[in-house]
């Protein structure tokens, strides 16, 4: 798509302000604008998270619903495999782009998206300003309690929260930190808060849980070599992962011209022995 294109689907997109002033359309529209121009580097990362949510399916006793948390942009989830498993999929995310809820809803009719904010804190952190202090603005996400519709929190036999964790307070934080001068380590303090929150959160849901998440952003010279290395969720913080992979979400010159930025991604099902929360 043209750069006039995503300009006029950004006028026409149907959004709240405060999530226009926070940079969330923004940010959706350039995460589509990244998957156009880097299809090949993303496409195994795709795959890997849809047979996750394959496989965790097989693990339901239930097919009434499946609830996916972050699953606006869809290119990492088997839409048309979840219509045919459950009586009715709810993609739930902050916003959904037009055309992607178009192509959604036109797979199957028991297909269905829900404007939803996973850390419960956004709007909230809207009204009281990005001059809010470093400590209340990571309270705020580490006591969120997000609201699920009465029938669909009951209801639910898988839910997932697909590439969404790590990212929960990323626009947050940025947009806190254009408000006044952050600590070094507030943007790490803030997303790990939603992170752990939202692992939290989860733990209350019934049924079948899968989390797909990013368990360390690595920056990669071209030759291959580590140069930096950031971790939201650590080794303390969930056990071992049912399958892991890495997902080169940047490969150079996307990101930078000498650099790969990539994230090793983890899957993870909750209520065996594949997720815990520490």
């Amino acid at each position: 798509m043209s750069l006039i294109g995503l300009w006029l689907e950004s006028l026409l997109t149907p959004c709240p302000r405060y999530l226009r002033r926070m940079g969330f359309l923004r940010e959706q529209l350039a995460i589509e604008a990244r998957y156009q121009r880097n299809r090949a580097s993303w496409e195994p990362h795709l795959a890997s998270s849809r047979a996750a949510i394959l496989a965790a399916v097989d693990s339901c006793t239930q097919h009434r619903t499946a609830l996916i948390l972050g699953g606006g942009l869809i290119n990492d989830v088997p839409l048309a495999e979840l219509a045919g498993r459950f009586q009715q999929v709810v993609l739930a995310d902050i916003l959904h782009l037009p055309r992607n809820r178009r192509r959604a809803e036109a797979t199957a009719p028991n297909i269905t998206c829900l404007d939803f904010d996973c850390t419960g804190a956004v709007e909230k952190l809207y009204q009281a300003s990005n001059g809010l202090d470093d400590e209340p603005a990571i309270a705020l996400f580490r006591q969120a309690s997000p609201t699920l519709p009465a029938a669909l929190a009951s209801g639910c036999d898988l839910t997932v929260s697909v590439n969404l964790a790590s990212q929960l307070g990323y626009l947050p934080a940025k947009w806190l930190e254009k408000g006044r001068p952050r600590n070094e380590e507030f943007s790490l303090h803030l997303r790990r808060a939603a992170a752990l929150r939202h692992l939290e959160w989860l733990q209350g849901l019934p049924g079948v849980r899968l989390l797909i998440g990013d368990r360390a952003l690595v920056v990669r010279g071209l030759d291959e070599s580590e140069v930096e290395r950031e971790v939201i969720l650590g080794e303390g913080d969930l056990e071992c992962p049912c399958d892991t992979w890495v997902w080169r979400f940047a490969p150079a010159p996307e990101w930078d011209r000498r650099h790969h930025l990539e994230l090793e991604v983890g899957a993870y099902v909750w209520g065996g022995s594949g997720l815990s929360v520490g």
